[in-house]
């Protein structure tokens, strides 16, 4: 069996028979894939049509797969509410059209984190290219359905990216449908969506990325194309996530390194080439992201290493599935609760890319995924390699976490790109000739085998959203189509205008974390809060100010504390959620403050002149 893929041999480019701009049109039967055009049964409409297609069969399967609740009640908190970062997120979506709109610094807010405000660029995660491109569906219809459509959409848009590049390399419509499915469903990026975290997994961007350097390659797209729109991805990459930004510029050192290695002597000037236009595409990206770069570069992470043995990834990680998909096997099941369940795999995916590179070595581009998709688990293993739970030994490139600008990178977030190598070998080998039907059947079995793995290993929303609550009235069991978290009528009814001034700083309690942050963005910014959580070095994990969250368990110094916290932030009032409300009762009593409870919330007026007098 001979097979062929696209070879590092540039071609002029060409229509090709499947009427798309696939690379198996542009390259000769000897050094690509078949240049014979698909059986006129299994065409596709033409390439734009055809990723239309795709993007509406990856968003049918996301929403109704898994988002489905989510979608029916778009405008509710659902997703996480029982963690920082989804409120964080839906803040930032209100934050950034707020402040370009007031002429405020968005890169510095002091309507959070009272007295003193917060730098959002210290490191944070404040994804304004995401949020500012989300702007017109929050003016429409708020910060809450603006994030949980952003929520909907990153996966399969991922998927989709993923299937255009795979589409043009291989110039067929299902491999690369499956191999979309691949990169934007796996288990790192659902396990990030469904827990509200879109810096992580907004990732379209970097299939955009290898697009543009396959077009350049073939010939389609000029230097300046190529310079100006992968310095236009680079930029929005960086003002989505610093820290992907970090990740894909060692990838694509790597890549380079790589593929200099394989190319041959006849090609190398070329690869030397397109290092040198990616270097000026940095260049320009670095220009559109100064304000930005010059502010994280003043403010370099301290406190924040991630170079330790929790954030590696343990090779053993990759084929063990989630301890909840494990049935019968207690002892696996739990040894797979200590392992990073994002960073898995499967068997069959790796049985595929293992069968693939030995039937085509001799291949250039194989040599290239093979050696890359090494070099990104040797980069996920983090600087120690992790056996058993305990570091093994320190590997050679362990000195790059130690970098200020490394300092806060999460090794195990480097799957992802093995994800998209992987998705790509997949679309090969399923485009591939074969010689007889029984042979492409079983490459087509192994390649749904390797899907069904992935997906069998996914999370769901219903993890992260707790149960339907029982609006008085309804009967025991009867689904409600009030989410628990839906938002106190105090917000929603506008009912804090009764009891707050504008711009009085607050303190929210609340079951939910990061209450303060989810309300104020509601609110369009109508008070300001103490606390709030934007990042581990600067604000506590609960987001309430320790002073406050010291009461939990009262004693004469830490009610003094609170005092004394009340009257330098100048905190008018605290608003307590009724969940949370039983406890706080009895602090708040002892203290000698006293509430109104409304619309779903108690509010405890506090005059912070005169803080330093009450009792404690």
């Amino acid at each position: 069996m001979r097979w062929v893929i696209p070879s590092l041999q540039r071609q002029e480019a060409r229509p090709d028979s499947t009427g798309g701009e696939g690379l198996a049109g542009r390259l000769e039967p000897d050094a690509g894939l078949p240049a014979a055009p698909l059986p006129a049964a299994a065409r596709v409409p033409g390439p734009v049509r055809q990723g239309l297609l795709a993007l509406g069969i990856y968003l049918a399967v996301f929403i109704l797969g898994f988002g489905l609740a989510l979608a029916r009640d778009l405008g509710e908190p659902r997703v996480g509410q029982g963690y920082t970062d989804p409120n964080l997120f839906i803040w930032l979506w209100r934050w950034w059209p707020y402040a370009v709109s007031h002429g405020h610094n968005p890169l510095y807010s002091n309507e959070i984190g009272m007295p003193s405000g917060y730098n959002l660029a210290a490191w944070t995660t404040p994804t304004p290219a995401v949020a500012l491109l989300m702007w017109p569906v929050t003016a429409a219809f708020g910060p809450i359905a603006s994030f949980n459509l952003g929520v909907l959409l990153a996966p399969p848009t991922a998927a989709w990216a993923a299937f255009v590049v795979t589409r043009r390399l291989t110039g067929q419509f299902w491999p690369a449908l499956l191999a979309g499915a691949v990169y934007g469903f796996n288990v790192y990026e659902l396990s990030h969506d469904t827990f509200g975290q879109l810096c992580v997994s907004v990732t379209l961007l970097f299939p955009f990325l290898v697009y543009l350097v396959v077009l350049w390659w073939d010939g389609t797209l000029g230097r300046t194309g190529f310079v100006i729109w992968t310095a236009i991805a680079l930029a929005l990459e960086f003002y989505t996530f610093t820290e992907a930004f970090f990740d894909v510029t060692v990838v694509i050192l790597a890549a380079l390194v790589a593929g200099f290695a394989v190319a041959g002597r006849a090609a190398r000037r070329t690869v030397a080439r397109l290092g040198g236009l990616i270097a000026i595409s940095y260049a320009g990206a670095g220009l559109l992201a100064l304000p930005y770069l010059l502010d994280e570069l003043l403010n370099l992470p301290a406190g924040l290493a991630r170079n330790t043995p929790q954030y590696s990834t343990p090779l053993v990680a990759l084929i063990l599935p989630r301890a909840d998909r494990i049935w019968g096997l207690p002892a696996v099941a739990a040894y797979s609760r200590t392992y990073p369940a994002a960073s898995y795999v499967g068997i069959p995916l790796l049985v595929l890319l293992l069968v693939f590179a030995v039937a085509t070595w001799s291949s250039k581009v194989t040599r290239l995924l093979v050696i890359m998709f090494a070099v990104i688990i040797a980069l996920a293993a983090g600087p120690v390699l992790v056996v058993a739970g305990k570091t093994a030994v320190t590997l050679p490139w362990s000195g790059l976490w130690n970098l200020p600008v490394a300092r806060s990178v999460e090794t195990n977030r480097f799957i992802l790109f093995g994800y998209l190598v992987l998705a790509i070998v997949l679309a090969l080998w399923l485009a591939a000739p074969a010689r007889s039907r029984l042979l492409l059947a079983a490459r087509w079995g192994l390649a749904v085998a390797a899907l069904a793995a992935v997906f069998a290993n996914l999370p769901t929303f219903a993890e992260v959203m707790g149960p339907p609550r029982l609006v008085p009235g309804e009967k025991a069991g009867v689904p409600s189509l009030h989410p628990t978290d839906a938002l106190p009528a105090f917000i929603t009814a506008g009912l804090y205008r009764h009891y707050l001034k504008p711009d009085e700083i607050v303190v929210v309690l609340s079951h939910r974390g990061n209450a303060g942050m989810l309300f104020q963005a509601d609110t369009g910014f109508y008070f300001r809060i103490a606390g709030g959580f934007i990042n581990a070095s600067l604000s506590s994990p609960t987001a309430i100010p320790l002073p406050v969250e010291r009461l939990s368990y009262p004693t004469p110094a830490s009610e003094r504390e609170f005092f004394h916290y009340v009257h330098k932030a100048g905190i008018g009032a605290i608003i307590v959620e009724l969940a949370s409300s039983e406890k706080w009762m009895l602090v708040f009593g002892k203290l000698g403050l006293r509430g109104t409870t409304v619309g779903g919330v108690t509010v405890y007026p506090v005059d912070s002149g005169r803080a330093a007098g009450l009792p404690g």
